[in-house]
């Protein structure tokens, strides 16, 4: 009788001993221990619908439209998406496995990780950008900050960052930038050529400026300008000479000289004329 029942006390120990070493051996992330045994818990996007018995596992259902589950459970039901209303728009739709997530609209932020309040962003003003800081797990918000060297802003914004300086690539730097401006990039013109045409358009305008002054000063009275006009009228009148047609001389066999125009001083019959020497 004794021996029985120290049997029976050997078997109440070891089975409570192996009880807790069962649980040990469970996938703590998708089962649970449970009648000595190892039950299923439900995956993401499903809940359970029965419940682990002693016989059978766990059995699970997706979730329905409109509800998601993100991590493995053993939850009767599946939580609700959520709704993304007011001036609150939805920058992600969920899933059966994720919820929707919501946002603010442009130039607001959202004040924590739920979103549940926007608050307006702070306006960066010229040589500042926007940048966006940790200001949580998984939660940043923006802020102002100065454009380091290399980079610029030019405008007042809520929501532009500090651009990067224009690549000038083949084209020389004619200006360098700064936080507040971009780089100038182009061809700078030759020195000596910029002082050339610089001396040509002064020497041009003086001179304009000298004949101008010469007409309006000697043409001021009428005796001065017969002057003009007869100078002009005998520079004509030499030109018209110049231009007249030299006369051949030829000598002819009995001792006469034959003189011969252009074709417009000829005579009718011959065009010559005797002259005795």
């Amino acid at each position: 009788m004794m021996t029985r029942r120290v049997l029976a006390c050997w078997v109440f120990c070891l089975f409570q001993c192996c009880q807790p070493v069962s649980s040990n051996i469970c996938n703590n992330e998708s089962e649970y221990s449970k009648f000595s045994k190892c039950c299923s818990k439900c995956p993401p996007g499903s809940y359970t619908r029965i419940e682990c018995t002693a016989e059978k596992d766990t059995d699970c259902s997706p979730c329905d439209s409109g509800r998601f589950q993100s991590e493995w459970n053993t939850l009767d039901h599946c939580q609700l998406h959520k709704t993304c209303s007011g001036e609150f728009l939805i920058e992600k739709h969920g899933t059966s496995t994720s919820d929707t997530i919501c946002q603010c609209p442009s130039g607001k932020h959202c004040v924590n990780k739920d979103c549940e309040i926007c608050e307006d962003n702070e306006v960066c003003k010229l040589g500042y950008g926007v940048v966006y800081k940790e200001a949580g797990e998984e939660f940043m918000i923006p802020a102002c900050e100065k454009c380091e060297l290399g980079y610029f802003s030019n405008i007042s914004s809520d929501l532009e960052p500090c651009r990067k300086w224009s690549d000038c690539g083949s084209l020389q730097m004619l200006e360098y930038g700064a936080a507040t401006k971009d780089v100038k990039c182009g061809t700078p013109e030759p020195s000596s050529k910029v002082g050339l045409v610089t001396v040509i358009v002064l020497l041009s305008a003086l001179l304009a400026i000298i004949i101008l002054s010469f007409f309006i000063n000697y043409g001021h009275n009428q005796d001065n300008r017969n002057k003009i006009r007869n100078a002009i009228s005998r520079l004509l009148k030499k030109r018209i000479k110049v231009q007249t047609p030299i006369q051949e001389l030829v000598m002819t066999e009995n001792g006469r000289i034959l003189t011969t125009a252009g074709d417009e001083d000829k005579s009718p019959e011959d065009g010559t004329q005797l002259l005795t020497v």
